[in-house]
C-alpha cells in the first residue's frame, strides 16, 4: 500500500479522496455492470419516475452537457428509455429497474463497509462537511 498523499490543499485532498471513494463503490457495483456514477443517475431517475434531461440534471446536480454524456452509456446498455414528455424524457427500462434492484443491496453493503472503515464520527463528518460544501457558492472570493 502506498503512503497517503499529503497536501494542505483542500481541493486536492477532496479530489483524491473522492476518486478513492468512487473507485471503492464502483468496485463493489462492478458485478452488476455499473459504476457508482451510473448507479447515482439510475437511483435518482427511479426516484423521479421520469424526467427530461434538464430536470434530471438539476436533481442530481450536474450541468446539462455532462448529463448528456453520462446518459449515453445508460441508453446504449438499455437501462433507460425515452418516454413521452416535455423534451427528451427518460425513465428506467425494465432492464434498468432489474439492475437497480440488484445494485441497491450492494450499495447498502458498501455504505456499511465504508462506515466500518471510517467509523461513525468520520462518516457523519463527511455528510456534514459535504452538505456545507454544496453551498460553497455563498462563499465570497476576493
Amino acid at each position: 500500500m502506498t503512503e497517503p498523499y499529503k497536501s494542505k490543499c483542500y481541493c486536492t485532498n477532496l479530489r483524491r479522496s473522492a476518486n478513492k471513494i468512487s473507485d471503492f463503490y464502483s468496485s463493489a457495483l462492478k458485478n452488476v455492470g455499473l459504476t457508482v456514477a451510473q448507479y447515482y443517475l439510475l437511483i435518482n431517475l427511479s426516484r423521479l419516475g421520469s424526467a427530461n434531461i434538464t430536470h434530471w440534471s438539476e436533481f442530481v446536480g450536474l450541468d446539462r452537457s455532462t448529463m448528456v454524456r453520462n446518459i449515453k452509456p445508460l441508453q446504449t446498455h438499455g437501462l433507460i428509455v425515452e418516454t413521452d414528455g416535455h423534451g427528451k424524457t427518460f425513465s428506467l427500462s425494465d432492464e434498468g429497474a432489474n439492475i437497480l434492484e440488484k445494485a441497491i443491496p450492494i450499495w447498502q453493503k458498501a455504505q456499511e463497509d465504508m462506515e466500518k472503515f471510517l467509523g461513525k464520527d468520520d462518516t457523519e463528518a463527511i455528510l456534514r462537511i459535504g452538505a456545507k460544501l454544496q453551498e460553497l457558492e455563498k462563499c465570497s472570493v476576493n
